[in-house]
Formats: structure tokens, sequence, C-alpha cells
């Protein structure tokens, strides 16, 4: 687990409706000069409904499988995160020239009874297109992912990650912090299916038992 204590960064607070320009100034007082010139061709933003035509889901396939996300499906989950911007903040960077969505990062916020009712932002699905990797995109979420925790009252944000990917998240101000578990559920469906299959099983073995003594 990576951990980011808030506090830290002041990038792009009004990312929505300045664009990625309004961040050039903040990456270089962050000491990455080259930071805007690199950006130049992106826009930063929040994920809209129209991005699932923008190439939303084969970007995220990038990272994980995404299974049957259809549009429909991805509109029902759109409009659930929609009912509750104080605890889903996704953002995406769109490429200007191919109107293709090249980046996302989701920031999660978790109303906490300890530290005083205090707030934990957690990072998840970061991707950033293969062909649009080594320009920064990757910093650019995050600093901002984080500057919303700040906004939303988050005392730290975290994040889980593949060891690999660890110094970038650490060029991030992310530090080591405690230690991953995991338990994988299974699907209700595959539960099931799983029971029926059980129940077949047992009543064959009964049929087959009862045969025998007959």
């Amino acid at each position: 687990c990576l951990l980011l204590k808030s506090g830290v960064l002041t990038e792009a607070r009004h990312i929505c409706a300045s664009g990625p320009s309004a961040c050039a100034s903040s990456s270089g007082r962050m000491g990455e000069p080259d930071a805007a010139a690199k950006r130049e061709g992106y826009a930063l933003r929040h994920l809209q409904e129209g991005d699932f035509g923008k190439g939303y889901a084969p970007l995220l396939a990038q990272l994980t499988d995404v299974g049957a996300l259809t549009q429909e499906r991805f509109m029902e989950v759109y409009k659930l995160r929609e009912q509750r911007p104080d605890a889903y903040r996704t953002l995406v960077i769109e490429h200007k020239s191919t109107c293709k969505i090249v980046g996302t990062a989701t920031l999660l916020v978790e109303a906490k009874f300890v530290h005083g009712g205090s707030r934990v932002g957690h990072v998840e699905d970061v991707v950033v297109e293969r062909a649009h990797r080594g320009v920064g995109l990757a910093k650019w979420l995050l600093d901002t992912l984080a500057e919303e925790g700040r906004a939303l009252g988050c005392y730290k944000v975290i994040l889980d990650c593949k060891e690999s990917n660890a110094p970038l998240y650490e060029k991030c101000g992310y530090h080591f912090s405690e230690v991953h578990m995991r338990l994988d559920l299974p699907r209700i469906g595959e539960v099931a299916a799983a029971n029926g299959q059980q129940r077949a099983s047992s009543e064959s073995e009964g049929d087959s038992a009862k045969r025998s003594k007959q």
C-alpha cells in the first residue's frame, strides 16, 4: 500500500474549467518546466457520458479485465457515481487531435469514524494509454486527484500497485505504508451456478445409489 499525506500538492484546483494550461504554471513551480509543453496536446477533465465512445473501456482494458462493459452498463455506473460527487471523482485525459481518452484515474472517498470523522481517499484504476506514456500524464492525474482529495477533506490518499510501478508513485509523493491484503469473492451468479451444479451432482449420486440398491 502506498500513502500520500494531504496538503502537499496545489496543482489544478480548477481543472475542469481551465483545462491543462491551468496546471502548467503550477507544474513549473514544482520543478517540471517542460510540463506545459508536453501537455499542450491534451485536456484533463472529469469523466463525461460521451467518453465511452471515445475509447474509455479499451483504455481500462490495458489495466485489467473490464468484462462485458456495455454502453448501457457504463451509463448505469456513471449515473450512480454522478449522484455522489463527494465519494466518486473520475478524471480523464483526452488527446485533443484524436478526441480519444488516453488516461484516467479515480478517487474514492471513504468517510471514517476515526480521526474525528475524517475522510480517506483511495486512488483506483490509474492507466495511461501505451502510446502516450512518458510525458507526465500519470503524474498530472495523480497530482490533480490529490488536490481534489484535499478539497474533499481527506487527511491521506492511499493506493495499491504492482511493485514495479512503485517508483512512479514515489515521484508523485507517495511512500510505502503497511501491507496490502486481498480476498477474492466469487460473483453472486457464480455462487448460484456452483450451488446448482452441487445440487445436480448430489441428485445424480442419489439416483445412482438408489439404482444400485434395486
